[in-house]
């Protein structure tokens, strides 16, 4: 809570000095858990909507098989940290920029009443493990090299934005961290924003939604929350933290599969009429892919 000094004459003509809190009367901590919660639901349907809304509605044919090539990762990675400047991220930057600054302003509630602070979490520990860099970083590792040899067009780009937006994220969030430098819940360390496990989980889960759809989104986002959270309870990081590294995920996630010009198969469904004048007769074609 922030102070002010301020100069005030007693009955016997000093000078004395008081204390005064610079900041409103506080919401209580109940109230103020209810309203984050709403923020952080306003926040995840609005990245949703605007998800829906860019996501294509099928596989390119241009896009020639070597462009995912192992040879072309480098080249790949400086193309998609570009692709993260596109306007279509400015609506999704924008929601979670304003849902992180108005979430921070409880942060210190949210803290209060929702961490374990007197011992560890086994909540708070699986979700440590399960996000870390050290799990992670194998699986995509090892679905790449499984990616590169496979024959399934989809599962190969797949993994290969997986990997380009893994390497990305991890670069990008690392960078945050040491540039900010903000002090841990548990004061461990001062790198605490934005979350590594939330940028990293909403990433998996943003690329998974657009290479299979929302019911394995779904899916994706609800482990990725999960993570999110348990890092919370666990005092590892501030409500904040984790907004910030869900927006940077869902970022990072969307721009790399965008670029790669890679999402769901849609189904086509066409109607064609059809006539023939020699045998008089009108029917129609029906096309299904």
């Amino acid at each position: 809570m922030k102070v002010a000094t301020s100069l005030a004459r007693g009955p016997d003509g000093k000078r004395t000095s008081r204390l005064r809190s610079s900041e409103p009367p506080s919401l209580g901590g109940t109230r103020r858990s209810t309203l984050a919660a709403a923020i952080i639901l306003l926040w995840v349907c609005g990245i949703a909507r605007v998800q829906g809304q860019s996501t294509a509605s099928g596989l390119p044919t241009d896009a020639p098989p070597e462009y995912t090539s192992l040879k072309r990762f480098p080249q790949n990675l400086g193309g998609n940290f570009l692709a993260m400047f596109s306007t279509k991220n400015i609506a999704p930057l924008l929601i979670g920029s304003a849902s992180t600054g108005v979430i921070s302003i409880w942060d210190e509630d949210i803290q209060e009443h929702f961490s374990v602070h007197d011992g560890s979490s086994s909540f708070g520990e699986f979700g440590s493990a399960l996000g870390s860099l050290y799990v992670v970083a194998p699986v995509v590792g090892g679905l790449l090299i499984a990616g590169n040899r496979s024959k399934n067009d989809r599962f190969h780009s797949f993994t290969y934005s997986l990997a380009q937006a893994t390497v990305l994220d991890e670069g990008l969030t690392y960078g945050m961290k040491l540039a900010i430098s903000r002090t841990r819940p548990d004061a461990s360390n001062d790198r605490s924003f934005p979350s590594s496990h939330a940028s990293t989980s909403f990433m998996i889960a943003t690329v998974t939604q657009r290479y299979y759809g929302w019911k394995a989104g779904l899916v994706g986002y609800g482990v990725a929350s999960a993570i999110s959270i348990a890092r919370v309870r666990g005092n590892k990081h501030w409500a904040s933290d984790v907004a910030a590294g869900a927006t940077l995920g869902y970022l990072v996630g969307s721009s790399v599969s965008r670029r790669t010009r890679i999402s769901i198969r849609g189904t086509e469904f066409s109607i064609t009429p059809t006539v023939d004048l020699a045998n008089r007769r009108v029917g129609v074609f029906l096309n299904v892919k």
